[in-house]
């Protein structure tokens, strides 16, 4: 089973390599098919929405029926999704498929669950997350790159051709795993499709009924401070993101090629920030709570939105990006490190899953606003969206800094 580990690695890493090579097109694929800012937002919202409940539904799936099998299930509905999404002329269709992908792109949850199946040592599980992560950075760096190409080198069919080349990505990835040897699950007693189908209602409901004992027990009133600096975090990141790809097209002339190095450029500094995070925490041995560190993550997000919507060139956009990546990665880990610290280890992993979910609605409101925005008001006038929730964030984190230093 020595190969087991390093195959998963290779399929997250393709998996996110082949998502990095079509998603940043599909806006302006769709607008070049006729629609306008509010569908562009719909598809990251209706993507984002159905992630948000299909990730337990199909984790839960897969404790019952097997990883493998649901791995493979999602895998080859993907690869169809994919192939229909470059076959359409139509809008609606592409909607539609974006659902279908936000209920079974399910990829990277379960690799990282199929990971212990193959190693049991905690410690090296811990090492092999750490290094799935790196692997699918790169991934996620050159998909970018190789679909900006593409679509400049064939312009008529070039997203059709991506669409196809994603499609192969998911069917290797699909052959791949279906190559991964067999574990000793828990033996299942044999029902018929009637009762197996009640069993996993069962265990949804069960499962259901367990997360709200557990949110009962949690003080919240403790935690809606952080969870708000993540909510407006997450949000101006989402709004940024929905639209760049136009906003590079619209405001400096991008070509698909030069976009996909501006986003690979983006992951590579998101990538080295969060492998410097230990070092960046020397520097900040006396925040123990956090809260300057907070603060100082929205200093720099809001001065370098402010400095994007106010660039002239894209050689200052391109710049700015740097602390822009800094921020986003190392604010995304700073809140985490929040909410683990005040709950002292009571409740962690509803915290945790409570932080993914203000993320999630996060995903889904803020392409809906960015559309909005970019329909009624102009592209340009997106990231003012971004930097203003930022600005709130920024003025919330220094009132928070101070509360928290007079207290100590």
């Amino acid at each position: 089973m020595s190969f087991s580990v390093p195959l998963l690695q290779f399929v997250a890493s393709l998996d996110l390599f082949a998502v990095g090579l079509i998603v940043p097109l599909i806006p302006n694929h769709v607008r070049q098919m006729g629609g306008n800012h509010i569908y562009i937002g719909l598809l990251g919202s209706i993507y984002a929405g159905f992630q948000l409940w299909s990730g337990p539904v199909i984790g839960s799936l897969s404790d019952l029926k097997g990883r493998k099998q649901i791995l493979i299930l999602t895998l080859l509905v993907c690869c169809v999704a994919y192939l229909i999404l470059g076959g359409t002329n139509s809008i609606a269709i592409i909607l539609l498929m974006r659902a279908v992908l936000g209920i079974f792109k399910q990829t990277q949850l379960l690799t990282k669950a199929l990971v212990p199946d193959y190693e049991k040592d905690e410690k090296k599980q811990s090492v092999i997350y750490g290094k799935m992560a790196a692997i699918s950075g790169v991934g996620i760096t050159i998909g970018p790159v190789i679909g900006g190409h593409i679509v400049e080198d064939h312009p008529i069919h070039g997203f059709s051709i991506a669409a196809v080349l994603v499609s192969i990505c998911f069917l290797v990835n699909a052959c791949l795993v279906y190559l991964l040897p067999k574990v000793n699950d828990p033996v299942r007693k044999k029902s018929n499709p009637t009762s197996s189908s009640h069993n996993i209602l069962q265990s949804l409901l069960s499962c259901s009924k367990q997360s709200f004992v557990q949110l009962s027990k949690v003080e919240w009133s403790k935690y809606w401070t952080i969870f708000m600096f993540q909510a407006l975090n997450s949000f101006a990141m989402g709004v940024y993101f929905s639209n760049y790809a136009l906003y590079l097209k619209t405001q400096y002339g991008l070509s698909p090629k030069y976009i996909g190095y501006v986003v690979s450029i983006q992951g590579v500094i998101g990538a080295i920030s969060s492998f410097m995070m230990g070092y960046i925490n020397s520097f900040y041995t006396h925040d123990k709570d956090y809260s300057i560190r907070n603060y100082h993550v929205f200093i720099l997000l809001s001065a370098s939105l402010l400095g994007i919507c106010l660039s002239i060139n894209i050689v200052m956009y391109t710049a700015l990006l740097i602390p822009l990546a800094i921020g986003n990665a190392v604010g995304r880990l700073v809140t985490l490190e929040m909410v683990l610290k005040r709950s002292h280890g009571d409740h962690r992993g509803t915290l945790i899953g409570a932080s993914n979910s203000v993320r999630s609605l996060s995903g889904v409101i803020a392409p809906l606003v960015a559309g909005f925005v970019g329909e009624f008001f102009g592209v340009a006038y997106v990231i003012y969206a971004s930097f203003f929730s930022t600005f709130v964030g920024l003025i919330m984190s220094f009132h928070y800094k101070t509360k928290q230093l007079k207290v100590d």
